[in-house]
């Protein structure tokens, strides 16, 4: 999975990031079968789905750690 940066952990952010991921992905998804490169996409949406659980979650010690753990970088404005 490639390297994603993400400026804030708020849960609506978060929310909002995984929408455009999907959304992105979507939209690209018809030329990357083209290309032969439907990994892309699956890798895309497992981004998403990353960044949608860390959203749930209640504390930000943990939205942290599970963005971190999936090679998401974090980086304060």
């Amino acid at each position: 999975m490639s390297k994603y940066t993400v400026y804030t952990v708020a849960r609506d952010v978060l929310g909002r990031y995984a929408d455009q991921l999907e959304h992105d992905a979507q939209q690209s998804l018809r030329a990357w079968i083209l290309l032969g490169q439907t990994d892309r996409y699956s890798d895309q949406m497992h981004l998403a789905r990353v960044i949608r659980n860390a959203a749930a979650c209640k504390s930000i010690y943990t939205r942290r750690e599970i963005l971190r753990n999936s090679g998401i970088q974090i980086i304060k404005l």
